[in-house]
């Protein structure tokens, strides 16, 4: 009589639909897995009366229960609040480790070349403005989702504000208080946020038939000198503006520690800043939801990380216009 072959965990993946990571995870009690799918493999393990050999389990177990966060500068309000939104949506058995790039690109690609090699379970990375070209290409099967902007030609899933549309309404407001010509005080035009909300700034013009006038757009890194010396060559234009608008937080204080009053009603700032509400005054912004965003790109990468298979995809947040 031929000896009935054991189960194995390859028979339960097949008989669940799903990969043997999944099945690993399942047995192991990991909590990033979706409960449909670990119904459907403990009905598959009942099924075919699959039984773990425990001296495998420890010898096969690779997951670290640990994710990590890599942003530019962790001391730039914004990316603390998206990475205190991660810690608060991941489980109190997951570690999250964070790290800063500073900015530069090699420190990026080494950050994430040491963070595979240690078989991290997934990263939430802020990409650098220029990222090292196929920096993700050694991630072997490390999730990794982008938050704020992408890596270029890179196929991840990418969590982002609406750029676009809330520059639009910030201008639009501005618009509908009469002024014709609305300057965009912006960084440079290699910031992916920056290409973005200067869309949503010709956008807005054009909706209210007003040609776009290049001499109102700036766009530079933030630099006090330089943003004083054009804020008062705007002054002296023929036909100067009469209301503007900054694309982010940086560019914003540059203009405040140029003597630019920000405190203006015709003046908006693309996001919001410690103090915003009490600097000359108060400080209109569109302001970005850094928490759902950390919380929106800590969710997508549990996801990837129980297998979830379906496309990439990038998902836009609502900001919010704050008039003060």
């Amino acid at each position: 009589m031929a000896r009935i072959r054991p189960a194995t965990v390859s028979d339960v993946a097949s008989h669940a639909g799903v990969s043997t990571k999944t099945v690993s995870r399942v047995i192991n009690r990991e909590s990033y897995v979706a409960e449909s799918t670990r119904t459907r493999v403990l009905g598959a393990i009942e099924a075919l009366s699959y039984r773990p050999n425990p001296a495998a389990q420890n010898l096969r177990r690779t997951t670290s229960r640990s994710i990590a966060v890599v942003v530019e500068d962790i001391s730039e309000p914004f990316a603390a609040q998206v990475t205190l939104a991660v810690e608060h949506t991941v489980d109190e058995g997951t570690t999250v480790i964070v790290s800063s790039s500073m900015g530069d690109p090699l420190r990026e690609a080494n950050i994430l070349a040491t963070l595979a090699a240690r078989q991290i379970d997934g990263i939430i990375l802020a990409p650098t403005q220029t990222p090292r070209p196929r920096l993700l290409h050694r991630m072997g099967r490390t999730a990794v989702v982008c938050v704020d902007r992408p890596v270029p030609g890179e196929p991840t899933d990418v969590v982002l504000s609406d750029n676009t549309r809330g520059m639009q309404e910030a201008v639009e407001i501005l618009l509908e208080q009469g002024h014709q010509r609305v300057a965009y005080m912006g960084d440079s035009p290699r910031v992916f946020t920056q290409v973005e909300r200067l869309r949503g700034y010709r956008a807005a013009l054009e909706k209210s038939h007003i040609k776009v006038d290049h001499a109102l757009v700036y766009e530079h890194r933030p630099d006090v000198e330089r943003t004083r010396r054009h804020l008062a060559w705007l002054t002296k234009l023929p036909d100067p503006p009469t209301a503007m608008v900054s694309g982010n937080s940086l560019t914003t204080l540059a203009m405040i520690h140029a003597g630019f009053n920000v405190g203006l009603d015709s003046f908006v700032a693309f996001d919001d800043f410690p103090l915003a509400e009490v600097v000359c005054g108060g400080v209109s912004v569109v302001a970005q939801d850094a928490a759902a965003l950390g919380r929106e790109a800590t969710q997508t990468l549990l996801r990837r990380m129980a297998n979830d298979s379906a496309p990439m995809k990038t998902s836009r947040l609502a900001t919010q216009l704050v008039l003060r």
